[in-house]
């Protein structure tokens, strides 16, 4: 008889698929808390609402404030 069946229940390709996304998200959610983190713009308590926003909807969070919540880089280039 033939011991050796092989019948995995996810392909490899899945499988690595599946890591690089994880991976990535990973990393944009990080990077996006990172960046609200070393802004020294806060419009009253913005970084706490932007940091909750990115854990709460954590690719869509970071996404947002990469595009379009970061300050102005005249304002960042005055302090």
């Amino acid at each position: 008889m033939n011991e050796s069946i092989h019948n995995p229940t996810v392909s490899l390709w899945a499988d690595i698929t599946f890591t690089v996304f994880v991976l990535a998200w990973i990393f944009i959610t990080i990077s996006g808390l990172v960046a609200i983190v070393r802004t020294d713009f806060d419009r009253s308590g913005g970084k706490f609402w932007w940091s909750a926003l990115v854990i709460a909807v954590p690719v869509l969070g970071a996404l947002v404030w990469l595009l379009f919540g970061r300050p102005p880089r005249d304002s960042r280039s005055r302090t």
